[in-house]
């Protein structure tokens, strides 16, 4: 993303305060540091077009930047911007909107609308057999053990990267066979079954791998600990994923969400309902969940 150099004492203030408003009301970490970042592009626009102050936005105003983000050219790759990434700024107008509305008691016209992409049936996902030739890959290692573990989450599970990364060790709630998902996509929390095998997995790996990794001194409560004893990062458990799909053989390119898809994929095969898959992977709308549909009819 370009850097903004903001001149408007009120621009400048108002992002600060959008970055902590998001903080206390507990959004993701990620979503605390990106939306801020476009409000400051949103803001620059703003200020290119002579509007300094909250109080002077119009609805034009909302409805040009939107254009103008439609039309801009990607800063990463050749081309204009994703969907999801359009679909971004707009969400961050109405969080901007109610933000405002909260704490001055203004309101800023936003009427845009998200923009729906065509239903993509082209995702990577893996077959059940080559889901084993992973499993397989794992050895007995301290990490190894670990690496069946983040598979019973991520892929017997279901859980995004996040979702996966955020796990506390009272998260796993051995007993009732349930992983609680604390950290999920818009602050939806929910409880995820976890099948015998699983969470004998991870059970592995609570008691007799991670105590290896982390030292005897070490307070962290992270379920998923990296080389340094620490919390893992989304990073590390990408290049264990890609590690393990090398050593298998497999030539697909993958990553973690790609066991997420998979799983969902399987499930509806083996006949699960559309509605408890989407309540797997805390889809709020079935037709997050639809995708499935489409990606099994292709592979059958």
């Amino acid at each position: 993303m370009q850097t903004h150099h903001l001149r408007c004492t009120e621009f400048i203030e108002a992002t600060m305060n959008f970055k902590e408003w998001l903080q206390v009301l507990g959004y993701a970490g990620t979503t605390v540091n990106s939306l801020p970042s476009m409000l400051k592009e949103f803001f620059f626009f703003l200020e290119k077009q002579a509007v300094t102050s909250i109080a002077e936005i119009q609805r034009e105003h909302t409805e040009n930047y939107i254009t103008y983000i439609r039309n801009r050219k990607n800063s990463r790759r050749p081309g204009a911007l994703g969907l999801s990434h359009i679909n971004r700024h707009i969400e961050l107008l109405y969080k901007l909107k109610e933000h405002i509305r909260q704490t001055k008691q203004i309101e800023i016209p936003v009427i845009a609308r998200r923009m729906k992409e065509e239903r993509k049936t082209d995702q990577v996902v893996l077959t059940v057999e080559e889901v084993k030739q992973i499993y397989h890959a794992t050895d007995e290692t301290p990490f190894g053990i670990r690496d069946r573990a983040m598979l019973a989450v991520y892929y017997g599970c279901g859980l995004r990267k996040s979702e996966g990364i955020n796990l506390e060790l009272s998260d796993v709630l051995f007993d009732r066979k349930l992983l609680y998902v604390r950290k999920a996509k818009n602050n939806h929390e929910r409880y995820v079954p976890v099948t015998t095998a699983n969470i004998k997995a991870i059970e592995q790996y609570v008691y007799n791998a991670r105590p290896l990794l982390i030292g005897e001194q070490s307070s962290e409560t992270a379920l998923f600990i990296s080389e340094r004893g620490r919390r893992s990062d989304r990073h590390t458990l990408y290049l264990r994923v890609k590690q393990l799909v090398e050593k298998a053989g497999i030539t697909k390119d993958i990553g973690m969400h790609t066991l997420r898809h998979s799983i969902a994929t399987h499930l509806l095969a083996a006949g699960m309902e559309l509605e408890n898959i989407a309540l797997l992977l805390g889809h709020k709308s079935l037709d997050s969940t639809q995708i499935y549909t489409h990606i099994l009819n292709e592979q059958l």
